[in-house]
């Protein structure tokens, strides 16, 4: 159906597979009318280091959800958080040199959601009952960038505000995401 109508897919990488998972889907579907959409931050939630689940999934990218990420340890694991362009822990360049050399045409979208941080329980038995070998392979590393990359400022959060300073903020968040983009992507 999609070749027959010139359509292509692209299936994100949203916190329900492993970057490892996705490839293996991705081969076994093995069409160059489905695809993965990139979305820069996702992966964190599974413990992935950010800019080897971007390489990885480059050759399957179709499009991008671009985000910048913060992320601030707590009792159970750690907080992670959209934050505005340029303000977070990714090398967003690096991250969309390298999509780009993948696939010259890819669509790069702005993803900017103004909330309270996700918590990760990645110190809990629980958060692994899905997901029993990253405990092993993937939970040492994942703390130890959590150490490395305190946030900047005060990890961004609504809880307690008005939906008319949600809405400000948010436009606020997303005009900085676009004189980012402009001042730093361009082709």
């Amino acid at each position: 159906v999609l070749r027959k109508h010139r359509l292509k897919v692209a299936v994100e990488n949203h916190k329900d597979h492993t970057t490892e998972e996705l490839i293996s889907l991705m081969r076994g579907i093995s069409s160059e009318w489905i695809g993965v959409l990139v979305d820069t931050g996702n992966n964190m939630a599974l413990l992935d280091e950010p800019h080897g689940a971007v390489e990885a999934l480059a050759p399957f990218a179709l499009s991008v959800h671009l985000k910048d990420m913060a992320v601030q340890a707590c009792d159970d694991g750690f907080l992670l958080s959209e934050t505005p362009l340029g303000t977070g822990m990714l090398d967003l360049p690096r991250m969309v040199a390298t999509l780009r050399k993948a696939n010259p045409a890819i669509v790069i979208n702005l993803e900017m959601a103004t909330r309270d941080p996700l918590r990760i329980p990645c110190l809990t038995d629980s958060y692994f009952a899905t997901l029993p070998g990253l405990k092993t392979s993937h939970l040492d590393a994942a703390l130890q960038r959590v150490r490395a990359n305190p946030p900047r400022g005060p990890v961004p959060s609504v809880s307690g505000k008005s939906t008319a300073q949600v809405l400000a903020q948010e436009e606020d968040n997303n005009r900085h995401g676009l004189g980012w983009m402009h001042e730093h992507l361009h082709a």
